[in-house]
């Protein structure tokens, strides 16, 4: 007992000893991880982005390096795979900004846009392509962390066509949509599953008119289409492993992308009964419960 005794009094000297000696130095500054404003693009644009970042706490950057973009970089089959992310010029940055808020941010409520709905850093971009190497696969947007790439800061938003505004709001949202729910910051309402029987497997929609008719009247939707042409999920065994999630992501489709008139035919068919009501268990749920109208991403369309 006394060695230890020793032993814990030489240890507490040696602490007097160097607190005597050593001087502790004032506090490294902590700077910010971007200056702003960036650049010149005009004074518009640059107040716009101070504005979101004193209100959201996120930078919306138009420059930068495409490290600070892409921390990662990968590779498959041998073959280097490497995103690059070319930026655009200032010019386009007051057009840019009204675009992101025409395809995503107009559709969330500013409190869920405080609590993390615009990540941290959201880079502005005239373009994303992947390089294999063997060649270039373009990307209207890319997720990577807590961070946003959104390509398009070019001439081509003055141009741009309806169809072709309206695709990149889906492609957006959807791809928000998933990243929101990585982030905790969305959830799914267990109501959705709670009166579809995902256990007995159903016959294949494609085995005829009855069959399908069976099939909607047990609470599934069409997951894409080919112009006027469904595109059922399930397709066999495998595809009803997953049945729960491909249910939901069929319902989420119709919601963000389909507008009123183009889900008329299942909401005013009184025999798709669950079909109505799962269709407005959502709809109610992001309502309330984080004020996002999923209909009004459905039914935006662009002139």
């Amino acid at each position: 007992m006394k060695k230890i005794l020793l032993a814990i009094t030489c240890l507490w000297a040696a602490c007097i000893s160097c607190s005597d000696d050593t001087k502790i130095g004032a506090p490294d500054e902590i700077l910010p991880d971007y200056v702003l404003p960036q650049g010149n693009a005009s004074k518009e644009a640059n107040d716009r982005i101070q504005q979101i970042f004193d209100t959201y706490t996120s930078y919306v950057l138009y420059n930068y390096t495409e490290k600070d973009a892409f921390w990662t970089q990968t590779a498959a089959d041998g073959s280097a795979q490497i995103y690059r992310a070319i930026m655009g010029e200032p010019r386009h940055v007051d057009a840019m900004l009204d675009y992101i808020q025409d395809i995503w941010l107009q559709f969330f409520p500013e409190e869920f846009l405080k609590k993390g709905g615009i990540p941290y850093r959201v880079f502005l971009a005239d373009s994303i392509y992947c390089d294999r190497g063997w060649g270039k696969t373009p990307y209207n947007y890319r997720v990577n962390g807590n961070a946003l790439i959104v390509g398009g800061m070019n001439k081509d938003l003055t141009t741009m066509d309806a169809a072709t505004k309206k695709a990149r709001k889906n492609e957006l949202l959807g791809a928000m949509w998933d990243y929101y729910i990585a982030q905790g910051l969305l959830n799914v309402p267990d109501e959705f599953y709670k009166n579809t029987d995902y256990e007995k497997m159903p016959v294949l929609p494609s085995m005829g008119e009855e069959a399908l008719e069976a099939y909607r009247k047990r609470g599934f939707l069409p997951s894409a289409y080919y112009g006027e042409t469904p595109s059922e999920w399930f397709w066999g065994d495998y595809a009803w492993t997953q049945a729960k999630e491909n249910d939901l992501k069929s319902f989420m489709f119709h919601l963000r992308e389909r507008t009123d008139a183009e889900v008329a035919w299942f909401l005013n068919n009184p025999e798709y009964e669950l079909i109505q009501k799962k269709w407005n268990i959502l709809i109610d749920y992001y309502k309330k419960e984080f004020g996002i109208d999923l209909r009004k991403m459905g039914n935006t369309t662009f002139e």
